[in-house]
Formats: C-alpha cells, structure tokens, sequence
C-alpha cells in the first residue's frame, strides 16, 4: 500500500517535470504509518511529506525546481490509481470476498473475532462510487486523498510541527485515569463531532484494543523514498549536513574517540522506560553492579534459598515455604560468581533474578 501510493505521487510529479522539460527528475518523500484513530479504534491510514517539486540533474549539482499544487482532478487520478493497484493486489492474493460470501468466524483468531464484532469491516467499494470530502480531498474506492497542509520555505518550526503531528502516538500517559469502579478512562485531546470528550473502557477492553494497534513484526513505521532514502546517490547533495564541530584551542591528537555504544545496559533501559532504577540496593541504597552469572541448578537453587532466609530474617511475619523448613540451617559455602555486590559486602538479589 504504501509503494502503491508514493510512486502513484512520484508518477504524477515526473510527469509534470518531463513536460516542463526536465531531464531524469527525481522526488523525495517521507511516510509515517498510522493505525489509530483518537478514540484507540484501528483506522490504518499514512501520513507522507513529499516534497513540492523534483531536482533536477545539472552540471553543477542537482537543482529543485518547484511544482504548482495538486488540484482536484490531480487527487482523483492519483486515488483511482490506487484503488485500482490494490484492488488487482487484494484479488490476486484472494483477499477480496464477494457480498455473498459469509466470513467464517470459527477460522478467526480471537483477536481477530473482536475485531469483527467490534467495529465495521472495510470494504472495497465499486470506482464508480468517487465522493468529493472537501476541495483538496477525494475519496474513492474507500480510499480517500487529502493534501491541504503546506509548509512553506524556511519555516523550520512548522516543519517540526508537521513532523510531530505525524509521528504522534496514540495517546499520551496523562491521558489515561482509572474511575473510581475500575475501568479506564481516555480522555480526548479534543472533542468529537457528537460532542464526547472521553471514552470509558474495561481493562481488558483497553488491552484489546492496544493489541489492534500493534504494529506487524519487523515492518518500519517510518519510511523514506526517492532521494530521501539512504540508498539514494544524490541524497549526500541534498540534505543539509551537520553543523561543524566548535575549534578547539588546544591539540587533541592524543585524545581518543569517544564511541557512542548501541546497545544500552538492562538497567538504563528500566529507568528510562518505566522509571525504575533497578541497581539502586534494597538493604543499604547503594549501587548494584553485576559480578558475574549462575549458571548451574544447585547454585541457582542454594542462591534462592539463602535470600528466601535473609528475607525472612529481616521480616519475620513472611513465614518460610515448605522446602526452607526441611533445609537444616548450616552454613552456606561461598559461591563465587553469584548475584549482585552492594558497598556494604551484602548480596542484594541474585543476577538471574534481576533479569526476570
């Protein structure tokens, strides 16, 4: 779907360009993937940034020659190409079902089956039925075309904007609020046309409808074409590089690289996503540091059990399991290699423990 419809924008644009006289013209653009609509129901739709024109190759470098905006007659072609590419697509894959045809629920998921009885199946509608939204979008076929927004040159703050409003999750976390009875409470950024301003779900209502929502694996959600992609031969000439870095006064010959590392450690990743500083001690509030990993079952086991003793020791209404009243107290060789080490010599938490 989205090759149909960034080479159908790419099609139209050369076009215009061959005529004015270009040679080999080239366009760029950027497509966000969308599935959501506000109120969290799966509405898969793409938001793409091209640019309002193509470059055009010259001696000196490539040159942007700037196209005059889509009319009405542009988007209706450009939505009747992708109706009719996807409507070939859909059928030669044996997606598309007749009016006649009974979707057969018990060969759906679960998910699936919710997703049905939920909300309205789309379906491909005949290209006869072209319905004007507005005097910049088109629909036809159930796919609809809209290009009204234009960010002007130069205008770096409506770029971002733009930008932002089309990488925008969901929902943001201030949000949500759980009532009083339980159940979850969304509240819309601004109200619908009806006039709601929150929707009130169950949880497990509220987790289905975020397992819609979910992305299929390994597919980019962000998507670069033309000379804008990475693989692109002109793209070094077109966008803008770096800012130089700042001339330093005295000679760094001698000083090494600092190496920006990829991966980044469990403990950083549990901060930074939920706020939790995993490496902060539970006994003595030092810092935790990994020391080595268990490997074998009877250290894992003798591990656990002497935690579960330390833990009753320090608590005493937390009575022992069964297995702690027939283990004879003695006392426990030094393992080397185990757990987590604090400041203090105590063992906090075993390491297999700290990854669950």
């Amino acid at each position: 779907m989205v090759n149909f419809f960034v080479r159908a924008i790419f099609e139209q644009l050369t076009t215009w360009a061959r005529c004015q006289g270009l040679a080999e013209p080239k366009c760029g653009a950027v497509t966000f993937i969308q599935r959501f609509t506000k109120t969290l129901n799966i509405s898969p739709h793409l938001h793409v940034l091209v640019l309002d024109g193509v470059f055009a190759n010259e001696e000196d470098g490539p040159r942007f020659v700037e196209c005059p905006a889509p009319t009405n007659r542009d988007l209706l072609s450009l939505a009747q190409t992708v109706f009719k590419k996807m409507e070939k697509f859909l059928a030669k894959s044996g997606y598309l079902r007749s009016d006649s045809d009974a979707l057969e629920e018990a060969s759906l998921t679960p998910l699936e089956r919710w997703y049905v009885r939920g909300l309205a199946e789309p379906s491909m509608l005949s290209p006869s039925r072209i319905v004007d939204v507005k005097s910049t979008a088109i629909e036809c076929g159930g796919f609809s075309v809209h290009a009204q927004v234009r960010v002007a040159q130069g205008d770096r703050r409506g770029r971002e904007r733009l930008c932002l409003y089309a990488a925008r999750p969901p929902f943001a976390e201030d949000q949500l609020r759980m009532s009083g009875d339980g159940r979850v409470r969304l509240t819309l950024r601004r109200p619908a046309k009806n006039g709601q301003g929150a929707i009130v779900l169950s949880p497990v209502q509220f987790l289905r409808r975020l397992a819609w929502l979910v992305p299929p694996p390994a597919q980019h959600q962000v998507r670069y074409a033309g000379v804008l992609a990475s693989a692109s031969k002109v793209r070094r000439a077109i966008v803008p590089r770096p800012a130089p870095a700042l001339q330093l006064a005295f000679p760094i010959e001698n000083m090494r690289p600092q190496v920006q590392k990829r991966r980044m450690s469990w403990a950083k990743l549990l901060a930074r996503v939920y706020s939790i500083d995993g490496e902060r001690c539970l006994s003595c509030g030092g810092r935790l540091r990994p020391i080595g990993a268990v490997t074998e079952s009877s250290h894992v086991k003798q591990t656990l059990g002497r935690m579960r003793r330390q833990r009753c020791a320090r608590d005493p209404l937390s009575s022992p399991s069964i297995s702690d009243r027939r283990h004879k107290p003695t006392q426990d060789p030094k393992l080397p290699g185990l757990g987590a080490s604090c400041p203090r010599g105590r063992m906090a938490r075993p390491l297999g423990e700290r990854y669950v």
